[in-house]
């Protein structure tokens, strides 16, 4: 306790005013000029803390506080050199100093190692630029949102039209149809006794192109509609929706004969409405081309694939020429002719829109008379139990 009550001690030394003789200006001089510095020093510190509780975005606020402790403790030393001029405390003082010294050492190392960092901050120019480019693009952003707004509104208006052509096409060429189909069927009718062989088949040949035009309608319908109704996702039982529609094939052509093979426990996730046309279509068309096989058989399955669950439909009915199968999906792309297996060519153009909808694919794998098989899938896919 007595050796630091001695570091603290005046009684040994004297004061640093003999130096200076007391000579007034020059002593004044001196603690004019350190008063004054550190009355800066004290200042700088607080404008620093003020600056960096105000930015506290600052990447490097850390420095700053450095910064503000070396500072504080320099404007501190100079506070002593204006105390010893008439108390000669030079223990407290070189302490003071040396805890200026100890705050001054790695404020320069942190600075160093900043520099680097400080560097790399973008340029007044560099941050006009980058400001003027974000300008530009900001410009072009604005731009081309009004050009698809535009284009929306033009989009919009076309499909008022096809909205308006639909309700025609629906209404105003039913109409004719339907005379042609009536008319010829009552001619048929009350003129039997009259017509004769060839006239009776000209009148059923109106018959057939009318229902055959009208079916053509329906199903332009159909496919112009996918394209706008809005999807409703659920989780679909896609293995009694097979069943479904095989029971209701079954029930409308009793004497025909064939083996249904469905695979259960298969679900989907889509739109049940649309899903349940791509399997219509499917299992009708398996249906159609195994009129001809003397033991049809229908399989409805699925397989794991990279990717997620594949659904299938296969049957060994009259298949086709696979060179011909980029034709398949197209409107009004037949392979076969219409008096062998009758048909529109609008079924697999709806069903690859549908499965498109759904973001996934459909492809087939056929062979002349061994029968064909669709492949499909979609994006979500919930899968179920797989044989």
């Amino acid at each position: 306790m007595d050796d630091l009550i001695r570091y603290f001690s005046t009684e040994d030394f004297m004061p640093h005013g003999h130096c200076y003789l007391w000579e007034p200006v020059l002593l004044w001089l001196h603690v004019g000029s350190d008063t004054l510095i550190a009355l800066a020093y004290f200042t700088i510190p607080l404008t620093l803390i003020y600056f960096v509780r105000r930015r506290k975005d600052l990447q490097f606020n850390w420095i700053f506080v450095c910064f503000a402790v070396f500072i504080l403790a320099c404007g501190t030393s100079h506070v002593m050199e204006v105390w010893t001029v008439w108390h000669p405390a030079y223990w407290l003082s070189g302490a003071i100093k040396a805890i200026t010294a100890l705050a001054s050492i790695p404020t320069a190392i942190l600075l160093v190692k900043l520099i680097p960092f400080a560097l790399a901050l973008p340029s007044p120019s560099a941050l006009s630029a980058s400001n003027e480019q974000l300008r530009l693009e900001i410009e072009d952003r604005i731009r081309i949102e009004s050009m698809l707004s535009q284009k929306n509104l033009e989009l919009s208006a076309l499909n008022d039209e096809l909205k308006a052509f639909s309700y025609s096409v629906s209404h105003d060429l039913r109409a004719p149809l339907r005379s042609m189909d009536g008319f010829s069927l009552a001619l048929l009718e009350d003129y039997d006794q009259q017509l004769d062989a060839s006239g009776k088949d000209a009148l059923q040949r109106i018959r057939n192109a009318s229902q055959r035009m009208g079916q053509l309608i329906d199903d332009l319908l159909r496919l112009s509609d996918v394209g706008r109704v809005e999807l409703k996702l659920a989780n679909l039982d896609l293995s009694a929706l097979c069943t479904g529609i095989a029971a209701e094939l079954t029930a409308e052509h009793p004497k025909r004969q064939l083996e249904w093979v469905i695979e259960p426990g298969m679900h989907m996730h889509g739109d049940k409405a649309l899903l349940r046309i791509v399997l219509q279509n499917l299992i009708e068309n398996a249906w159609k081309f195994t009129a001809k096989v003397a033991k049809p058989v229908i399989r409805i399955g699925s397989t794991a694939q990279p990717g997620g669950g594949v659904y299938f439909v296969a049957d060994n009915g009259a298949g086709f020429d696979m060179r011909n199968a980029p034709k398949l999906f197209g409107a009004f792309q037949r392979l076969h002719h219409t008096a062998d297996f009758p048909g529109t060519g609008i079924g697999l153009a709806l069903v690859n829109r549908i499965i498109q909808r759904h973001g996934g694919r459909i492809w087939p794998e056929a062979e002349v008379g061994h029968g064909a098989t669709f492949y499909f899938s979609t994006k979500e896919v919930e899968h179920g139990t797989a044989s």
